[in-house]
C-alpha cells in the first residue's frame, strides 16, 4: 500500500467517524432543551464541519494528482461531498 492510499484510508475512517457524530449531535439537538447544551453542540457541529472541508481540500490535492477512473481520494472526495451536504441539512435545526 502506497502511503497516499494508507493516509487516504485514515481521512476515510476520520470523515465516516465524524459524519457519524454529526447524526449524533442533530438528534441530541432536536430532543434537548438544555441551552447550555445546544450552545456546545452547534459549537461542536461548526468545527467538524470544518474539518470536513479541510480533509475535503486536501482529497482534492491527492485526486488532481492522479489520472486514475477509482482511487481511494476519489472515495474521500465523494464521502467528504455527501457529508458536507448532511451538515447542511442538519444546520437546519440549529436555526
Amino acid at each position: 500500500m502506497k502511503k497516499s492510499e494508507s493516509l487516504t484510508n485514515n481521512f476515510l475512517i476520520e470523515v465516516d467517524y465524524l459524519t457519524h457524530r454529526v447524526q449524533s449531535i442533530n438528534l441530541t439537538f432536536s430532543r434537548t432543551a438544555n441551552k447550555k447544551l445546544r450552545e456546545r453542540l452547534i459549537y461542536e457541529n461548526h468545527d467538524i464541519s470544518e474539518r470536513i472541508r479541510e480533509i475535503k481540500s486536501i482529497a482534492y490535492l491527492l485526486d488532481t494528482k492522479k489520472n486514475e477512473s477509482f482511487s481511494f481520494s476519489k472515495l474521500l472526495l465523494e464521502k467528504c461531498k455527501r457529508s458536507i451536504e448532511e451538515t447542511k441539512i442538519g444546520r437546519k435545526l440549529f436555526l
